[in-house]
Order: C-alpha cells, then structure tokens, then sequence
C-alpha cells in the first residue's frame, strides 16, 4: 500500500508554454519594444523564479535533484559576468532585481501555501519593491541613478536600431535609388519617436520592472507544474477566470491623485507607475471578462487583430481598463451566471 496520496499528474499541453516562454525571451528584443522594457536579458528574471519555484516544491515533497539543479543555474546566470557589449550597470540592477523577486516570491509561497498566485506574486512584488526601496534609503543604490542607467540604456538601443536602419536605407539606396531618401526620412523619424518613447518610459521602470516579474513568475509557475508532479499551487486559470481583490482598486484610485492634484507635485512620478502597473491588471481583467462572454476564437482573433493593429489598441486598452475596473463593482460574471441560473429554474 502506498504511503500518502498519490502525485498529481503533470500538466497537460505544452504549445501554450512554449508560445509564452518565446514570447517572453524574444518579443523584448524586438527593436521597437526594447526602447520600452527595461530587462530585453528575460532569463535573468525567470531562472530564479524557476529556482524558487523548485526549491517550494522541494519543501512540499518534490525532488531536491531538481531544486539544486535550478538553483544552479539560477546562481549561474547571477554571478557570471555580464555578456559581451552588454552595459554592466544595466545587466547588475536586472539581476539583482531578479535575485530580490525570486527570494521574496520563493519565501511568500512558503509562508502563504493557501493563497492564490495571484496573491502571492502581488505580495512578492510588494515585498522586492520595499526591500529595493529600503536599499536605496541606506544608500545602497539610488533610484535616480537607476533611472539614468535604465534611460542610457534605451538609449543605446534606439541608437543600434536606428543605425540599421541607416545601413538599410544604405542597402535601399544601391537597389532602387529612386527610395533612398524615403528610407532616410524614415530612419530620422524613427530615431526622433523612439527617443520621444524612451524618455517616457524611463521614469516608468519601476513599474515596467515590476510587470515583467510578474510574467516571470508566471511563466515559472506554469514551467514548474508541468516539469514537476508535486503542486505548489492551484494551476494558472485561463484568462477568461483572471481576477484579484478588489481592494486594489485603492491603488488606483492612489495613483489619479497623485498625478491629478497639483499639491502631490512631488508624487507624481510614483502615481504615474501606480497606474501603469495597476492600469495593466486592471485591462488583463477586463480583457478576461470580454473572452468570458465571446468564444476562446473570437477573443483570440480580435485581441490579435488589435494588437496587429495598432491604432485599435489605443482604443481597446483603455476599453478594457475601464470594462476590468467596472467589474469591481459589478462582478459582471457572477451577475451573468446568478441570470441564467435564474432563467433554468422552472
């Protein structure tokens, strides 16, 4: 007779996962997109997170072979040196951030084994952020210079892709002249938007920081679920279920003061990412309500088109923020589903 339960089986489908993972390591290279996240080096961020996913499951009955090989590889992408032609300022604050985020998430799993992940990747992230914060009060680091390393950085990523766009515009030109001072004109554009954009999402870093760990931490969720048989957690639910406490609507809310009000001068920069971060939750839940009432098709096409679209999206986004932050209130999937349990009822 075996001794306790038996395992749980591993979980199923890999193709999701694999979009996800490439996504992640690949899209932030994507010249455009790279003048707006801060961390284009992604593994930095998700191998810790694995690591401390494994090592939980560790402590839940799982393989220690497994948490010390991750954890290995997590040290391994710490210490290392930074790679060729990459800023070190840089890449030290992104692996520190990753190293700060995977503790705190790690050591919330443990102490909050009941709670959802959303729970505790919010609760992590809270907790790197305080702990960042109370380095930079002792001196450790400071969030100006932070901000300079993260704004030279876009700076030097709109410089190499404006300068392939010049040596394309060269190539351009030998091919069809007639177009060579249309590829110039468009590489001049190019260069003076993208420097527009990065000087925006500089003082944003915080919260893009912030955001990205908690696609890390994701992702590393889902990878530790179906590598593992032990659970941590309950599985991801698809976006259609996303929700979170509606008591983060107050962060919100803290955010439109800050930036609103002319007396919170000085907490504007802090508002501006409260809504950042937050605005994004809130269009991730709004974008679940809208694939809750459609089929999973239509909401894949229409979220693709609007993204391949981009136009769309500046209608769609705040569409979704406003749909995702009235649900607060509404609790539009409960209502629908009390209706047509209303109407089954003889």
């Amino acid at each position: 007779m075996p001794n306790g339960p038996a395992p749980a089986p591993r979980e199923q489908g890999w193709w999701r996962i694999v979009l996800a993972l490439a996504a992640f390591l690949l899209i932030p290279r994507v010249p455009g997109l790279s003048s707006l996240v801060p961390v284009v080096d992604t593994l930095v961020l998700l191998v810790p997170a694995l690591a401390a996913c494994c090592v939980v499951g560790w402590f839940a009955g799982g393989s220690p072979w497994m948490a010390l090989t991750w954890s290995a590889l997590a040290a391994a992408v710490l210490v290392l040196p930074a790679p060729p032609a990459t800023n070190a300022p840089y890449y030290a604050l992104a692996r520190g951030w990753g190293a700060i985020v995977a503790g705190a998430f790690g050591i919330v799993c443990l102490v909050g084994r009941s709670q959802p992940f959303i729970h505790r990747v919010l609760s992590a992230i809270a907790a790197a952020t305080l702990l960042s914060l109370g380095l930079a009060a002792f001196g450790r680091f400071d969030a100006r210079s932070a901000q300079n390393v993260f704004a030279g950085e876009f700076d030097a990523r709109n410089a190499a892709a404006v300068a392939e766009m010049r040596l394309d515009a060269t190539v351009v030109q030998k091919s069809f002249p007639k177009l060579a001072t249309m590829a110039r004109d468009a590489a001049t554009q190019q260069e003076a938007v993208q420097g527009t954009i990065s000087r925006a999402a500089a003082p944003l870093f915080p919260a893009s920081l912030a955001l990205e760990a908690l696609a890390a931490c994701a992702l590393a969720w889902a990878l530790f679920h179906r590598l593992s048989r032990v659970r941590i957690g309950a599985p991801l639910a698809p976006l259609r279920q996303f929700t979170f406490g509606d008591q983060l609507v107050w962060a919100l809310v803290a955010g439109i003061v800050m930036v609103i009000v002319p007396s919170l001068d000085a907490l504007a920069a802090v508002g501006r990412n409260l809504l950042l971060f937050f605005g994004t939750l809130y269009a991730l839940r709004g974008y679940g309500i809208y694939a809750w009432f459609v089929s999973r098709r239509a909401a894949v096409t229409s979220v693709a088109v609007a993204v391949a679209a981009f136009p769309l999206s500046l209608v769609t986004v705040p569409w979704a923020v406003g749909l995702g932050l009235s649900d607060t209130w509404f609790d539009w999937r409960r209502r629908v589903k009390s209706t047509l349990a209303g109407r089954k009822q003889p």
